[in-house]
């Protein structure tokens, strides 16, 4: 008898007892405070930070304390005969832009290289990439090592670098080979231990995930389908959201690491709340600014206020040359001169 009670009081202790709404009750350890949040934007186009490129605006405009910088990083057919990645490029321009970060006023940055693999095995969509044997698997990861330790290593030299994603939407790559990423983790840990990891799972695949526990944060990548209409209200977002905030909840619990979003945010067009991947290419036609406000008001209606959850960075912020000039008209993710623009900032200012 017990035993049989000690068995059910660890089996509840690990499922996360639900409270009367559904949800797990609370059980982090280290609970996230409203001020604690990751209040953060997201920069894709980290090349035009090179020269003249205009962020002094992007804190100003969003009140974000935190910026997350994602160059888009291409691994090359050959490179003596093996696949790679050019890291010393990347990591050059990263030395030029971090500081160019730093005298915006911009103190708290996450890299995380977005990295690009249909050159290997001609998978359009970088989740889709693996290869069938150990020999392919060999010089990918060691290149994926040498990347990702270089970007680690940027910490050293600018402690404003505080986080770094080890991978980013990689579904097949992380769950054929799980061992290898949690060996990557180990090794950057011992050699780094003043900077935090996280892994960017796609909103399709952080449930499959089998490291978690090995990292800081469980982040994900939030561009759920929730409702199948041009124009959902905010409370038909929220209920869509219900279920998947049972879920994330319940893996905060199970493995007592707070939930961060490392990528969120809207379109500008009809459907906005559906499936992102099916509203085909950025044009100047049919942009609906009501869809992307209320996604984002649903977003933060639902998630930001819990404990369990770090904050999170929006996707994205536009990166303008000193000559260019922003059309907000566009119906894609930028959030520049939008009206979504407001409710992040207010939102950041709680």
């Amino acid at each position: 008898m017990k035993r049989l009670l000690i068995f059910c009081i660890a089996i509840a202790f690990f499922s996360c007892e639900k409270d009367d709404d559904g949800f797990p009750k609370d059980c982090l350890t280290e609970k996230i405070s409203t001020n604690d949040k990751i209040n953060g934007g997201s920069i894709l186009q980290v090349y035009r930070l090179r020269i003249d490129g205009k962020i002094i605006d992007l804190a100003q405009k969003t009140n974000i304390n935190w910026v997350t910088l994602s160059p888009l990083v291409q691994l090359e057919k050959l490179c003596d005969n093996h696949p790679c990645f050019d890291i010393n490029d990347e990591v050059e321009l990263m030395k030029v832009v971090i500081p160019n970060m730093i005298q915006s006023g911009i103190n708290n940055i996450m890299l995380k290289p977005l990295t690009s693999f249909w050159t290997v095995n001609g998978s359009g969509f970088w989740g889709d990439f693996y290869v069938n044997t150990e020999e392919e698997w060999k010089p990918i990861e060691k290149t994926y090592t040498e990347l990702f330790y270089e970007f680690a290593k940027l910490s050293e030299e600018f402690p404003e670098v505080k986080l770094l994603s080890i991978g980013n939407e990689l579904k097949e790559f992380t769950k054929r080979r799980p061992q290898f990423f949690k060996t990557l983790i180990t090794s950057i840990r011992k050699d780094f231990p003043n900077i935090k990891l996280t892994y960017s799972a796609n909103w399709d695949e952080y449930q499959s995930v089998s490291f978690w526990e090995d990292l800081d944060y469980i982040g994900v990548n939030s561009y759920f389908p929730l409702v199948n209409k041009e124009t959902p209200t905010v409370n038909e977002i929220k209920q869509a959201f219900n279920p998947i905030k049972n879920n994330l909840k319940d893996l905060s619990c199970t493995y007592d690491k707070p939930i961060l979003f490392t990528e969120y945010g809207y379109r500008s067009i009809d459907y906005a709340a559906w499936k992102a991947w099916l509203l085909g290419n950025v044009s100047n036609t049919n942009h609906n600014f009501e869809a992307q406000n209320r996604g984002y008001t649903a977003f933060y209606d639902t998630f930001w206020d819990e404990d369990w959850v770090a904050g999170g960075f929006f996707w994205e912020w536009k990166i303008l040359s000193n000559e260019e000039i922003n059309n907000p008209n566009e119906n894609g993710w930028y959030v520049n001169d939008k009206p979504v623009e407001e409710i992040i900032k207010e939102r950041y200012s709680k």
